[in-house]
């Protein structure tokens, strides 16, 4: 399997992901919600989609966890937003750092980076979000990246 490219572009789900769902937070065999939803970025231009939740705050994407920069803080969404508590994702605050928050979706339009993580992406940089323009990776994105790759082989056991 070839690598993932360092960089992506997103684009919002169009539906609200229901955070108080019994399966919210699970990896269920279920998939349906996520493949219609990456099928409609991908007519949109974007190669991952990501949700808000019932309360219109930032949730997930179809596979993969948000990080996001404001204010040169480094942030995700809580558990409690609906998202996955995802591999990447934990190791990613105890080894880096981050606050984990419950905020609005439209956050993204004041963050100066935004990066996905998944076991498949492990830190990938978002450059585009919807009509939003992001750039390339920036410093937290680029660090959190390279913790990543420093420390991910210890899992390996090397």
């Amino acid at each position: 399997m070839d690598p993932m490219p360092a960089t992506t572009t997103v684009a919002t789900v169009r539906w609200p992901r229901n955070e108080h769902g019994a399966l919210a937070g699970l990896k269920t065999t279920s998939y349906a919600e996520n493949v219609v939803a990456l099928a409609d970025a991908r007519d949109r231009g974007a190669s991952e989609a990501v949700f808000a939740n019932l309360a219109g705050h930032l949730c997930e994407g179809t596979g993969s966890n948000v990080f996001y920069v404001v204010d040169g803080e480094l942030r995700t969404p809580t558990l409690a937003s609906g998202c996955l508590p995802g591999v990447t994702r934990a190791l990613l605050l105890e080894w880096y750092g981050g606050r984990e928050v419950d905020e609005s979706i439209e956050v993204v339009r004041s963050a100066s980076e935004v990066f996905l993580a998944s076991t498949t992406r492990d830190v990938q940089a978002v450059t585009r979000w919807d009509d939003l323009e992001l750039g390339g990776p920036g410093p937290i994105t680029s660090a959190a990246a390279q913790c990543w790759r420093e420390r991910e082989p210890e899992l390996l056991g090397r």
